[in-house]
């Protein structure tokens, strides 16, 4: 009867600490879920009012040129997808959340859909967790050929899911606004999805499918879009 008892008490003790990690282990994961969010949202304000600022002329001595990125991962797997496998610091520098990025290309709007965000120049996973991503190797708004941006379809390209042909696409930089309109869109394998070559100005913008995916999306959303107007 004793001895019993005893396994009794250990099972419900198991149990009981069992139940306690697990509660744990959910909690870590809402705050590492929220500090990703959050780090978005405030690198995104952050680079918007510096935007605003050099736009303006009020930013003496900002940066003017986009320092190239190391060469893109250009296996479009779930790193658009809003699921990243790569091991990062789960805190980065904050003091780079709160200065002007050298990185930074512009700001993308899409009015019909409510998208708005800001760019910057890469596509690896810390840019990503920011902003919508510029294709180092594609052209830069305005330019001949095809200017490439990719992001999270769970966070900056979620807008995309309603976006219709014939919207309007509008990238402001600091050499001027750019006004692009959506020709087409279309659902695809990762390893279909491919860059026209072609000179003429046009745009693409990619992010993963379904958008209500759990998990790593297995296809890619693709939008393909045609430069319609410049003001510098």
């Amino acid at each position: 009867m004793v001895v019993r008892v005893r396994v009794e008490s250990v099972k419900r003790r198991l149990l009981a600490w069992t139940a306690d990690s697990l509660i744990l282990v959910g909690l870590c994961g809402l705050l590492v879920w929220a500090w990703g969010l959050s780090e978005g949202a405030l690198y995104q304000y952050v680079q918007r009012v510096q935007f605003a600022r050099d736009v303006a002329g009020d930013g003496a001595g900002a940066e003017t040129q986009v320092t190239p990125a190391p060469p893109p991962r250009l296996d479009l797997a779930p790193s658009i997808g809003g699921e990243s496998r790569s091991s990062r610091p789960l805190l980065p520098s904050l003091h780079k959340l709160f200065t002007r990025d050298p990185q930074l290309i512009g700001e993308l709007d899409a009015p019909e859909v409510g998208l708005s965000v800001m760019i910057r120049d890469g596509v690896d996973d810390a840019t990503l967790r920011r902003a919508a991503g510029h294709l180092p190797s594609s052209a830069l708004p305005g330019e001949s050929g095809n200017f490439v941006l990719l992001g999270h379809r769970d966070t900056f390209f979620r807008p995309l899911r309603d976006i219709h042909r014939g919207d309007p696409l509008r990238i402001r930089t600091k050499n001027g606004q750019f006004t692009y309109v959506v020709d087409s869109f279309e659902v695809t394998e990762p390893e279909s999805v491919k860059f026209d070559s072609d000179p003429t100005p046009s745009a693409t913008l990619v992010t993963c499918f379904p958008f209500t995916y759990i998990g790593s999306a297995p296809r890619r959303f693709v939008v393909h879009a045609r430069l319609t107007a410049a003001a510098k």
